[in-house]
């Protein structure tokens, strides 16, 4: 199946990706409140970038069958940033030249990553509120339950339409996956548009 095809190919960016998002650190409970902001601060970067854009490219009939409206991610991450007291800079958006929109096909490679870090979210929460560094700040981990009991439906949904494609599109679903993968992994905490303020704990 073609979501087994593209596991392949990013499996080593996957790795990366793991890394530079402290995962490790998640599940053992060492995550400290800086890295939690570097987490959020990729993950909107990626989101402002690319989501607005994958979305409006994916054709009315794919948007409908995937529930589109309901698979924005970036105003659950912009709710964290307001919990935490972040000021976000707003800069312009710009279609992203590392990412293929021309056809449903590549647009379904890019959301496969951004679905797929999301597959994860309702496991990494619970890692979250249990972790004794983050529970003074009282946070919801907006982002991370952004499909709550709809996780496993929305991912099921996901998959039967992505593999669907036709095998002679895979190339370009596969390369766009695998694009959004490095720009992810390249990501510049201190280039972003975020500044981080942590909140005041009483």
């Amino acid at each position: 199946m073609l979501h087994e095809k593209i596991k392949q190919a990013t499996a080593h960016l996957h790795d990366q990706l793991e890394q530079k998002m402290f995962v490790g650190q998640i599940m053992d409970g060492s995550l400290t409140f800086e890295q939690y902001l570097s987490l959020l601060n990729v993950n909107y970067v990626t989101h402002f970038a690319v989501e607005d854009f994958l979305f409006s490219a994916l054709s009315e009939h794919l948007r409908q069958k995937l529930h589109i409206e309901s698979r924005i991610k970036l105003p659950a991450l912009l709710r964290d940033f307001e919990e935490i007291n972040s000021a976000v800079g707003v800069s312009p958006k710009t279609t992203p030249a590392f990412i293929d929109l021309s056809s449903d096909a590549a647009v379904l490679g890019a959301m496969y990553v951004l679905e797929g870090a999301t597959l994860g979210g309702n496991v990494i929460a619970k890692r979250l509120k249990t972790n004794d560094q983050l529970l003074p700040y009282n946070l919801n981990y907006h982002y991370y339950q952004v499909y709550g009991d709809q996780l496993g439906l929305k991912w099921k949904q996901f998959l039967e339409v992505l593999n669907a494609i036709p095998k002679v599109e895979h190339e370009a679903t596969i390369k766009n996956a695998v694009s959004l993968f490095e720009y992810m992994a390249n990501t510049k905490v201190a280039s972003t548009t975020v500044t981080l303020v942590p909140p005041e704990i009483s």
